[in-house]
C-alpha cells in the first residue's frame, strides 16, 4: 500500500553533482532500489515498471518482457492510460511534466516503503552543461553492474548503444546543443515550412505528431537516438521508458521549459485556451495511491504550485549574456514572427538517405506571394526543410550541413543542424495519426545564409546541403526524406 508523503517542495538534482568517484549518492541507491521493487509489480498494476512504461507506448509484440502469465489491464483501461504520450504537438511539454510528476511520486513512496526518506525527488541529466567534461557521459550509477551491497543494479541495463566504461557513449555537442532551443521566441508556431516554435505546433490530442517542436528535436530527440542506439530501449516509444535513463533525460528536458522562461521576458506559454483547458481532451494518470487523477496544462505550468512542489537545483542561463537570434536577412523586420507568412522559393524530390553522405542541390527562386508584399522582396528568416522522413527500421541520427560555393565543410558556423529519428519507425506507420507520413523538420538557417552573403559565398541558383550521419547508419533502413524544401519568411 502507498502511502503518500504530505506535499513538500522536492528539489531535482544533477545527477552529475551527485555523481561521486567510488561512492553512492543516497538518492542514486533509493532510485535503484525502487526500480527493482517496481519491476517486481505485475503489467496490471499502475503503479509498476512495465505499466509506468506503457503509458509513454505499449506493443505487446515488441514487448521485451512479455511473458504468457501476464494479465493485461482491461481495454478501456488500456485506452485511456496506455500509448498517451504526446509527440509533435503543443502538448509535449506539458504532458510529460504530468507524467514525470506522478511517476516521481510512485517511485517516491517505494522508496519510503523500502525505508527511505520521505523527501526522495527525481534527478536531471544535464549533458548539455560545458562545465562539466563528462556531462555527455553517462553518470557510472548507470553502468555499475551491482550495487555497493553487491546485489544487482536496475539502473544498468544492457539494453543501449555501446556504453564505454567510462560512460562515453558517442553523445555529440551537436546533439546537446541547447542555444538554438532556448533562442526561440516562440512557444508555438504552426506556419507551414517553419519552425514548430520552442515547444511544437498547435494540435489537438497527438500521441506521435509530424511536426516537433526545436526542444524536442534537439536535444530531445537526439539524445533518445544516441542512447538507444540501432536496438536499445531509449530508441523507440514503446521501449523507451523501460530505461532508467529516460526519466532524467525528461527532467532535464522539463528543467529546461523553466530555463527558456526565466530567460527572456518574451518567452511566454500559450494563453489560448486550447491549450490551458483543452476541451474534449483529458490526460489521464493514475497518482501514488493508484487512483485515477485527470490534469490539464494549465495545472502544471508552474511547479510551485501545491499539486506539484518541486524545483531545479539549477535553472540558471547557460548564456547569460542573452545571446540574440542573428541578423535578419535583407535587414530584417520588427513584425513579429508568428504574425510573418512563409513561402516556399525551392525544394528536391525526395533524398534517400543510408550509410554514406548524401549532397542535394537546390535552386531558390524569388518570392512572388505573400512574402514579397509582406518584406519588400526580402525574406525574414530562411528555413531548410526535412519533409516527410520515413523508415522502415529504427536508424541513427545525422547531421546537416550547408555548402558554400567550393567549400570544403570547414567552416563550423555552416551547420545547420541534426535530424534525429526518434519515433521515425512509429510516424512511418499506416496506423500513426498523420497515416504514415513520418517526420518533418524545420531548421532555421538564417545566420548561416548572412554569413555566406558577407562573404560573397551564397549563390541562391545552387544551395548545396549535405546529409550525413553522425553514428552508425544501417544503410538498408529504407530512409528516405519526401523532399528537401526552402521556406522564406
Amino acid at each position: 500500500m502507498a502511502t503518500t508523503a504530505a506535499a513538500m517542495m522536492r528539489v531535482r538534482r544533477d545527477v552529475w553533482k551527485m555523481s561521486k568517484a567510488g561512492s553512492w549518492d543516497p538518492d542514486l541507491l533509493w532510485y535503484a532500489k525502487a526500480v527493482e521493487a517496481m519491476k517486481k509489480r505485475p503489467l496490471d498494476d499502475p503503479l509498476g515498471w512495465r505499466y509506468q512504461a506503457a503509458i509513454h507506448e505499449y506493443r505487446r509484440a515488441s514487448d521485451p518482457f512479455s511473458n504468457p502469465t501476464d494479465l493485461l489491464p482491461s481495454q478501456s483501461d488500456q485506452d485511456d492510460f496506455w500509448g498517451q504520450c504526446q509527440h509533435g504537438s503543443w502538448y509535449f511539454l506539458p504532458w510529460h511534466r504530468m507524467y514525470l510528476l506522478h511517476f516521481e511520486r510512485i517511485v517516491a513512496d517505494t522508496v519510503v516503503q523500502l525505508g527511505g526518506p520521505a523527501d526522495w525527488a527525481l534527478p536531471y541529466w544535464n549533458y548539455s552543461d560545458k562545465s562539466n567534461p563528462d556531462a555527455m557521459k553517462l553518470p557510472p550509477e548507470f553502468i555499475a553492474a551491482t550495487l555497493p551491497n553487491g546485489t544487482a543494479n536496475a539502473l544498468s541495463i544492457p539494453q543501449r548503444a555501446a556504453v564505454q566504461p567510462d560512460g562515453d557513449f558517442g553523445l555529440t555537442a551537436l546533439e546537446v546543443d541547447i542555444k538554438g532551443c532556448l533562442d526561440e521566441d516562440e512557444f508555438e508556431d504552426s506556419a507551414i515550412g517553419t519552425s514548430s516554435g520552442f515547444g511544437g505546433e498547435k494540435t489537438g490530442f497527438v500521441h506521435n505528431g509530424a511536426y516537433p517542436g526545436v526542444l524536442e528535436i534537439t536535444p530531445h530527440g537526439d539524445v533518445h537516438g544516441a542512447v538507444g542506439g540501432l536496438g536499445g530501449f531509449m530508441g523507440r516509444f514503446s521501449t523507451a521508458a523501460l530505461d532508467p535513463i529516460f526519466w532524467l533525460h525528461h527532467a532535464n528536458i522539463d528543467r529546461l521549459w523553466q530555463v527558456w522562461r526565466d530567460r527572456n521576458a518574451k518567452h511566454l506559454d500559450p494563453v489560448d485556451t486550447d491549450w490551458l483547458t483543452p476541451v474534449g481532451i483529458k490526460f489521464s494518470f493514475h497518482d501514488a495511491l493508484g487512483n485515477v487523477v485527470i490534469h490539464a496544462p494549465t495545472d502544471v505550468a508552474d511547479t510551485s504550485v501545491a499539486l506539484l512542489s518541486y524545483r531545479y537545483e539549477d535553472v540558471s542561463d547557460p548564456f547569460p549574456a542573452a545571446l540574440a537570434a542573428g541578423a535578419l536577412v535583407g535587414g530584417g523586420s520588427t513584425v513579429p514572427k508568428a504574425n510573418q507568412p512563409a513561402e516556399m522559393v525551392g525544394a528536391t524530390a525526395a533524398v534517400a538517405l543510408g550509410a554514406a553522405p548524401v549532397t542535394a542541390s537546390i535552386a531558390l527562386s524569388k518570392p512572388s506571394g505573400p512574402v514579397s508584399l509582406a518584406a519588400g522582396g526580402d525574406p525574414l528568416r530562411v528555413y531548410l526543410n526535412f519533409e516527410n522522413i520515413t523508415a522502415k527500421q529504427v536508424t541513427g541520427g545525422y547531421v546537416v550541413y550547408v555548402e558554400p560555393a567550393g567549400d570544403a565543410l570547414t567552416h563550423k558556423g555552416l551547420v545547420a543542424g541534426t535530424l534525429p529519428m526518434f519515433g521515425v519507425v512509429e510516424a512511418t506507420s499506416r496506423q500513426s495519426p498523420h497515416g504514415g507520413s513520418g517526420l518533418s523538420y524545420a531548421l532555421d538557417i538564417t545566420e548561416i545564409v548572412n554569413a555566406m552573403e558577407s562573404k560573397h559565398q551564397w549563390d541562391p541558383n545552387n544551395l548545396r546541403v549535405r546529409v550525413e550521419p553522425i553514428r552508425e547508419a544501417p544503410s538498408n533502413s529504407g530512409l528516405k526524406i519526401g523532399r528537401i524544401s526552402v521556406f522564406y519568411r
